[in-house]
């Protein structure tokens, strides 16, 4: 593991990473296949290339989401960890062991937010993905 990067894990500790923070995107998603997943009214992301992504220990069940890409969570606790997709890592903010540096700076599928639910912290909202996510 190098310098500078940062490590997550799942609920039970079985599945662990680390991951190059250096220029990762990171947001809420508000759809409706995010909400499912996690059992939470919005998730947070931190976007980074595949090749700065490095399982530590463990392995990890997946669940095709889409045609174009894979959810993965533990298969000991359950908890959602990762989703993969063409040359990025969607990692969940919440299994990160310290993501106070990694704040979210945009809202993706603003029109599938719950209605109750305001995050009022003037950051773009983008209708469906946001265009850095449709490559």
């Amino acid at each position: 593991m190098s310098e500078g990067f940062l490590t997550g894990r799942c609920a039970c500790g079985a599945f662990r990473y680390c991951f190059d923070p250096t220029g990762a995107v990171t947001d809420y998603c508000h759809c409706e296949t995010c909400r499912r997943w996690s059992g939470a009214p919005v998730t947070a992301w931190a976007q980074v290339p595949r090749d700065r992504f490095e399982i530590l220990a463990g392995t990890t069940k997946t669940f095709r989401s889409s045609p174009a890409a894979e959810r993965h969570f533990c298969p000991e606790c359950g908890s959602p960890v990762y989703m993969s997709g063409g040359d990025t890592i969607g990692i969940m903010l919440g299994t990160v062991d310290d993501a106070s540096g990694l704040s979210p700076t945009a809202h993706g599928f603003e029109t599938a937010r719950l209605a109750w639910l305001h995050i009022e912290d003037g950051l773009p909202r983008w209708p469906k993905a946001p265009p850095y996510d449709e490559k």
